[in-house]
C-alpha cells in the first residue's frame, strides 16, 4: 500500500514538474537530483505515475525506463531490476534491449550468479550482429568481471589479452580492470608501469598495492603510507574505503592490534573499494578481535575460563583503550560458557562505541547482521538485538526488524519491560499486525506510571505510526490514556494537537477543531506564540470544514492582528476571501 503522506509529495512534485510531450528532459533531471539527495524510493514512485505507457509514447517511456535502470543499479536494488527487465515486452527496439541487457548482466554479476551471467553474455556476443552493437566492448570486458569474480585468473587474464588486441582502448575504467587482472596474475611490475604516470586515487591506490606486493617496501611502511593519505581525505568515503583496506592488507603482516583497527574502520564504511580484490567482512573481524584478545590475556597472565578478570581488564580499558576493551569483550561475548558475563560483555561492547554515529551503527550492523557467526538472531545478545531493530526500523526495514524480534516473547533479564514492549508494539504494527501492536501499547501505558519526557516522546513516535496506518481511533485512546498522567505540559499541548489531527482524519471537525483550540490556548487564552498560532489555523481549518464559517473567519482575522510576515497575512486574506465566497455560495 503507498504510504499517504509519500503520495502527497509525489503529487506535489509532479505539479511543479514541466509537463508535454518535450519535457522528458526535464523532468528526468528533477528526479536525478531527488534521487541523489538520497530519495530513490520516492523518485522510482514518481516515475511510475510520469511514465507514459510504452503504447503510448515509445521514445519517452524509453527515457523514463533508462532512468529507473540507473537508480535500480546506483542503489543495489537487483532484484528489483532483475523482475521489471525480465517482464519487458518483446518488441521493443533492439538497441534498447541490448542496454537492458546489459543491466541484466551486471545485476548478475552483482547478485554473484557469475554462471547465468556468462550464459546471457554468451548469448549476446553470438549473434551474427553483436560486434556492431554499442554495447560489444562492455559484453568483453563483463566477461573478465565474472572470471576475476571466480578466481579463474588464467580465463581472465586471457580474455584481456584479447581485448587488447582487438580493441586500443585507455579509458580509466579499462586501465582499472587490466590492473586487477594482473594483480590477481602477480604480475606486479606490469601493474605498477600500467599506472606509473597516472595521478587519480584509484590508481594510486592499487599501484601502492602492487608496489608493496613486488617487495618495495614492508608492512609498517604501507601502514604509514595509508595512514597519512587517510588524513588527507577525512571526508571521502569512497578513497577511505580503499586505503582502509590496504592497511588491513599491511595489517596483517603487522598485528592482530593494528588488523582491529583497521578493520573496525573498514567496517563502518558499508560501499566497496576501488581494490576489489580483497574482501572484507565481519567475520574476519571477529577472528581479529580474537587473536588480539589472546595476546592481550597472555600478557596479562589471564587464565582461559577466568571471565570475571578477563571482564575486569575490559571494562579497566574502556576509556583508555576502546579497542583492547572491545576485543576482550568480543572474546567474552563468543567464548565465555556463562550466560550473564556474554550478557554484561555485550553491554559494555556498546558502551564502547558512539551510537550517535552513523559509522558506528553501521559497524554494529557489519558485525551482527552479516556475520556467519550470527547468522541466528537468537544467537546474539538481547542488548544487542534492539540496538539493531531500532536501526532496522529508522530503515523502515519490518522483515529485519521481525526477525530480530523473534523469539523474544519474555522480558528479557536487565531489560526494562517498557524499552521491550515498546519495540515490540512497533514493530508489529508496523508489520501490519495492528490488533496484535494495539495490544502491546495497552499493555505499556498501563504499567507507564512513572513517566518521563524522553519515553513519552517515544511513545509518541508510536503513536504517530498508527495514524500513518489511518488507526485514529486506536490513536485517540492511547493519547487520551498519556493526557491522564502527569507528563510535560509542552507534550500536553502536542498531543492535543496530534489528537486534532486524528479527529480530522475521522472528518469529526468539531473536535478537532476545538482541541487545535485547546492546544493554542493551552498556556494561556492569549498565547500567540508559532505553535499557537499553526494551531488556530487547523482550527479554522476545520471549524470551516464543519459549516461554523463565522468562527472559522473571526479565528482568522484574530491571527490576522497578530501577523506581521507578508507571506503569512497574504495566506491568511485568501482564507477570508475563500470563506466568504463559500458562505455566499451556499
Amino acid at each position: 500500500m503507498t504510504h499517504p503522506r509519500i503520495t502527497i509529495v509525489v503529487l506535489a512534485l509532479l505539479f511543479v514538474l514541466p509537463v508535454g510531450p518535450a519535457s522528458a528532459n526535464a523532468q528526468l533531471d528533477s528526479l536525478k537530483n531527488i534521487s541523489a539527495a538520497g530519495a530513490p524510493f520516492l523518485t522510482l514512485k514518481m516515475i511510475e505515475q510520469a511514465q507514459p505507457g510504452v503504447d503510448e509514447d515509445l521514445y519517452e517511456w524509453i527515457l523514463w525506463e533508462q532512468e529507473r535502470y540507473k537508480i535500480l543499479s546506483e542503489w543495489k536494488q537487483w532484484n528489483d531490476l532483475l523482475i521489471r527487465i525480465e517482464g519487458l515486452p518483446k518488441d521493443l527496439p533492439e538497441p534498447f534491449r541490448k542496454q537492458a541487457a546489459t543491466y541484466q548482466i551486471r545485476a548478475y554479476i552483482a547478485l554473484e550468479q557469475t554462471a547465468t551471467a556468462r550464459k546471457l553474455l554468451r548469448q549476446q556476443l553470438w549473434k551474427p550482429d553483436a560486434a556492431a552493437s554499442r554495447e560489444y566492448q562492455t559484453w568483453r570486458r563483463l566477461v573478465i568481471e565474472t572470471y576475476l569474480q571466480d578466481k579463474r585468473i588464467d580465463d581472465a587474464r586471457i580474455a584481456m589479452l584479447r581485448y587488447q588486441q582487438d580493441f586500443e582502448q585507455q579509458d580509466k575504467a579499462w586501465i582499472m580492470l587490466r590492473a586487477r587482472v594482473l594483480m590477481q596474475s602477480k604480475r606486479y611490475e606490469e601493474v605498477i608501469q600500467l599506472l606509473d604516470k597516472r595521478i587519480d586515487w584509484q590508481s594510486l591506490s592499487m599501484k601502492l598495492l602492487a608496489e608493496y606486493r613486488n617487495q618495495e617496501y614492508n608492512a609498517q611502511t604501507l601502514w604509514d603510507l595509508t595512514q597519512q593519505r587517510i588524513e588527507l581525505i577525512k571526508d571521502d568515503p569512497k578513497q577511505l574505503a580503499s586505503y582502509w583496506s590496504l592497511a588491513y592488507i599491511a595489517a596483517r603482516d603487522i598485528g592482530p592490534s593494528h588488523e582491529v583497527v583497521a578493520l573496525e574502520q573498514r567496517l563502518s564504511l558499508d560501499l566497496g573499494d576501488s581494490i576489489n580484490l580483497y574482501p572484507v567482512d565481519a567475520d574476519q573481524l571477529w577472528q581479529a578481535y580474537l587473536r588480539y584478545a589472546r595476546l592481550v590475556g597472555n600478557r596479562s597472565e589471564l587464565l582461559v575460563g577466568d571471565d570475571a578478570n578477563w571482564l575486569r581488564l575490559a571494562e579497566k580499558s574502556q576509556q583508555v583503550a576502546p579497542v583492547k576493551a572491545r576485543s576482550l569483550l568480543a572474546y567474552l561475548m563468543t567464548q565465555s560458557q556463562q550466560a550473564d558475563f556474554r550478557q554484561q560483555a555485550a553491554k559494555d561492547f556498546l558502551q564502547t562505541l558512539d551510537l550517535a554515529k552513523e559509522s558506528n551503527k553501521t559497524l554494529i550492523d557489519q558485525l551482527f547482521n552479516r556475520s556467519q557467526k550470527f547468522s541466528d538472531a537468537s544467537q546474539i545478545p538481547v542488548e544487542i538485538r534492539f540496538v539493531l531493530v531500532d536501526l532496522a526500523l529508522k530503515k523502515a526495514d519490518i522483515p529485519e526488524a521481525t526477525r530480530l524480534m523473534s523469539g523474544l516473547d519474555k522480558v528479557p533479564a536487565d531489560t526494562r519491560e517498557f524499552d521491550w514492549l515498546l519495540r515490540q508494539a512497533r514493530v508489529l504494527l508496523l508489520g501490519g499486525k495492528l490488533q496484535q501492536g494495539d495490544a502491546r501499547l495497552d499493555q505499556l501505558l498501563v504499567g507507564y506510571s512513572e513517566p518521563n519526557k524522553e519515553d513519552t516522546d517515544r511513545l509518541l513516535q508510536i503513536l504517530f505510526d498508527l495514524q500513518t496506518l489511518h488507526a485514529d481511533e486506536q490513536a485517540i485512546r492511547h493519547f487520551r490514556q498519556l493526557m491522564r498522567l502527569s507528563i510535560d505540559p509542552r507534550q500536553k499541548r502536542e498531543i492535543l494537537f496530534w489528537m486534532a489531527d486524528s479527529f480530522k482524519s475521522l472528518k469529526k471537525y468539531e473536535k478537532a477543531a476545538l482541541l487545535y483550540l485547546q492546544s493554542a490556548m493551552f498556556p494561556g487564552p492569549e498565547t500567540m506564540d508559532p505553535w499557537a498560532q499553526t494551531a488556530r489555523v487547523n482550527a479554522a481549518e476545520s471549524l470551516a470544514k464543519a459549516g461554523l464559517v463565522d468562527d472559522a473567519r473571526r479565528i482568522y482575522q484574530s491571527l490576522l492582528k497578530v501577523t506581521k510576515e507578508p507571506g503569512r497575512r497574504s495566506f491568511l486574506r485568501r482564507s477570508i476571501q475563500q470563506l466568504w465566497l463559500t458562505q455566499n455560495a451556499n
